[in-house]
Parts: C-alpha cells; structure tokens; sequence
C-alpha cells in the first residue's frame, strides 16, 4: 500500500458509506486488495482514451472530471469531493477511459484493480449496488445537462448545477451546501462565463435563494427547485 498503513487505509475506508457496515476483519481484508496513491494538484489520475485496470476510491481532497479537445478546450464535467469514487466505467466494460480525472487539490486515493473486484463485491455485496447507482446517477446526470444545454438558457443552467452540487451535499453530509467550487468552476459545470455565473448567484442571493457565507454557498432545496420547475 505504498506508505499508507493497514490502519490509515481502514480509517479512510470507514468514511465510505457503502462500508460502514463491515467487521474490522473484513475492513482489513478489503483494505490488503487496495493501492494507496498520492497525487499533487494538477496530476492526472485517469486520462482519457487510456487502457485503465482500477477504479479510485478519492479518500482526501478533490478532483476535476473533464474532456479536453485536439485545440485544448475543456470540457468540465463534474468536480468529485472526498469520499467518492471514479473510474468504475472501466471495470465495467473494459473500455479505454472516457475521460480525464484531475487532481485540483493535492489527493490520495485507493486503487481497487479488476482482478480484485469480484473478491471486493463477495466481501461486501454493497459495492455492486453502489456502482450500478452511481452509473445510473451520472447518466441521468448527462442527460439532463444536455437537456439544459439544448432548451434553457445560461441563468438555468446554473441554477440547475448550484441545485445538483447542494442537493449531493445534503445527501451526503445533511447540508445542502455548494462548498469548495470557484464561480469560475461553476461557470464551467453550466457551460457559461464566470461572470454570467457570479451575477446568477448574486441575484439569487438577493432573492433569499441562497446564502453565501465566507466560500460556502448554503441554498434553499425548495426554493431552487421551484425556480427551476417555473422556469421549464
């Protein structure tokens, strides 16, 4: 595990939901199947188009999910905070990767490879259940930002990110909270400008949709939401 202990890997394990409920034993027995890497901000941990072998469980800091064209435009995708995991699609369907994966902070992640995944879902069913939601989850994801991107104008779609990264935030920690994205990360989530992006969240803000406080943004679910359904 590189120069990560048994016990530091278990400890990180235990943040993942889909964990909680396994035995010491079987926490150590997961945790000898994994590879802790380090990357500094600016690695690539994925590159598009590459033959990969391993999904990544991100145990600390964040990274960018992104495509990048021949000229060097890119493409944001999504921004993964820890705990999460990427890089499953590869398992799946042994495929070249679809997409480059960034570090946009220093990270550490768990390489779970192929061979070792079988042995991972017999040690804990769960782990199925989660991929297949997660694919799930990000399909629709896709389908729906195409959907904005075709029908809706730049304020709707940035709605539609603040409302997709609270609500995540709200299932996962309980507080419906855009934290650790940049308006300029934002921006680039609804394909727009910085500044089309900052005046949204502004007027928003005005209107007691959100809040911001210090570099957190903490939204109203309901509100959000009802903007949005009124704007369809």
């Amino acid at each position: 595990m590189n120069s990560a202990s048994k016990e530091y890997v278990i400890a990180k394990l235990r943040s993942f939901p889909m964990f909680d409920d396994l035995g010491s034993e079987d926490l150590e027995t997961l945790a000898g199947m994994l590879v802790f890497r380090e990357f500094p901000k600016g690695a690539f941990i994925i590159t598009q188009n590459d033959r990969g072998s391993a999904m990544y469980l991100l145990v600390s800091g964040r990274v960018k999910v992104s495509l990048a064209s021949p000229e060097g435009k890119e493409l944001a995708l999504n921004y993964l905070e820890a705990p999460a995991h990427f890089g499953e699609m590869t398992l799946v369907d042994a495929e070249p990767r679809s997409a480059d994966v960034i570090a946009v902070t220093d990270a550490e992640v768990l390489a779970l490879d192929a061979r070792d995944l079988s042995s991972a879902i017999q040690l804990q069913p769960r782990l199925a259940l989660t991929l297949i939601g997660t694919l799930s989850r990000r399909v629709r994801q896709l389908i729906t930002r195409l959907e904005d991107m075709a029908f809706h104008d730049a304020t709707h779609r940035v709605m539609r990110v603040l409302l997709n990264v609270a609500t995540a935030s709200y299932e996962s920690r309980g507080i419906p909270v855009v934290e650790g994205l940049t308006h300029y990360e934002v921006a680039t989530l609804a394909g727009t400008s910085r500044e089309t992006a900052s005046r949204v969240i502004s007027q928003l803000g005005k209107e007691g949709v959100l809040a911001t406080k210090g570099r957190k943004i903490v939204v109203d679910l309901f509100q959000l939401r009802d903007r949005l359904e009124s704007d369809e």
